[in-house]
């Protein structure tokens, strides 16, 4: 059976680590070990871990720098195993169904297993106490480069993929400074070169620490506006173009041609009024919701994407 490595970044994560590493350890899948990069902590984080790592064989614990979230599952991936065929991204504070890595696998095992694979799934929404609040949504246009390039749909806690995948992102590491997150890079990524694998199944509760509404409205118009204000908020705009941008830098010469036309219109049309309007109006790249898409084209013929 092949090995799975789960690599879990953990800061000031006290309150649910214990929780979260049960789950882990209740996989039905056997063949697992886990490596742990402890980013710092201040809390009891650390010695929970370690009580953990003197109990289960399994578990290897690195105690590091705060150096933030991205920049620490880069270090994990760096140090992966060399052994194992499959890797799962995990955060401190979910909690794993029993089926989490053996329904990856299986999905994965069914494809061509000699080129990039990435798995990812739909996830319950539960409250502190792992109650569940709701499910996540199904991308209603599906997994697609075109959308990659302006939106990551992949929750990295879901994210499992194969040795081929670790290769790949180890082959041209992108400056942590210029990606939105290490999911939405591996998503950019599995859409270009590789196969990414979406589960409608939910093996994963992610726990929602506060309300993420966008706000109540009665016409499609408000709710437009809210979705505006809340896109513009979060500054995804301009980190997914200095992604594009770096990922254009690192891997330029490996694009299709249509692919490399997608990437340049992207990022060169802008350069005038004109050429704004025309990709507006015309561009195959989208978002899930239609809504978003049209928020990303206005942002983006007024020169603020």
């Amino acid at each position: 059976m092949k090995k799975v490595q789960i690599l879990m970044s953990t800061y000031n994560g006290e309150k649910f680590i214990g929780q979260q590493l049960d789950s882990l350890l209740q996989q039905d899948y056997p063949n697992i070990d886990i490596l742990v990069r402890d980013d710092g902590s201040k809390d009891s984080t650390v010695a929970i871990l370690d009580e953990y790592g003197k109990q289960h064989q399994n578990i290897k614990v690195l105690k590091e720098q705060n150096k933030g979230v991205i920049a620490s599952f880069f270090d994990l991936l760096r140090q992966a195993s060399d052994t194992a065929e499959y890797f799962a991204f995990c955060d401190q504070d979910d909690f794993w169904k029993p089926t989490k890595i053996s329904r990856a696998v299986e999905l994965m095992e069914q494809e061509n297993t000699q080129i990039p694979l990435m798995y990812f799934s739909r996830l319950d929404i539960v409250d502190e106490n792992l109650q569940l609040l709701k499910q996540s949504q199904i991308p209603p246009k599906g997994v697609e480069f075109k959308n990659a390039l302006i939106q990551n749909i992949a929750t990295g806690c879901t994210i499992v993929f194969n040795k081929k995948m670790l290769n790949l992102f180890k082959s041209n590491i992108p400056d942590v400074k210029k990606i939105t997150m290490h999911d939405s890079w591996f998503y950019l990524l599995g859409t270009a070169f590789g196969k990414v694998i979406y589960d409608e199944q939910s093996h994963l509760l992610y726990r929602q620490h506060s309300s993420n509404t966008l706000g109540m409205a009665n016409n499609k118009f408000k709710s437009m506006m809210i979705r505006y204000k809340n896109f513009k908020k979060k500054g995804h705009e301009k980190s997914y173009t200095v992604q594009t941008e770096e990922f254009s830098h690192l891997f330029q010469d490996q694009l299709s041609h249509e692919q490399k036309r997608l990437v340049d219109d992207f990022l060169y049309k802008r350069q005038s009024f004109f050429g704004r309007i025309d990709y507006a109006i015309n561009t195959p790249i989208f978002r899930q919701n239609k809504r978003d898409t049209i928020i990303f084209k206005m942002l983006y013929a007024f020169k603020s994407y």
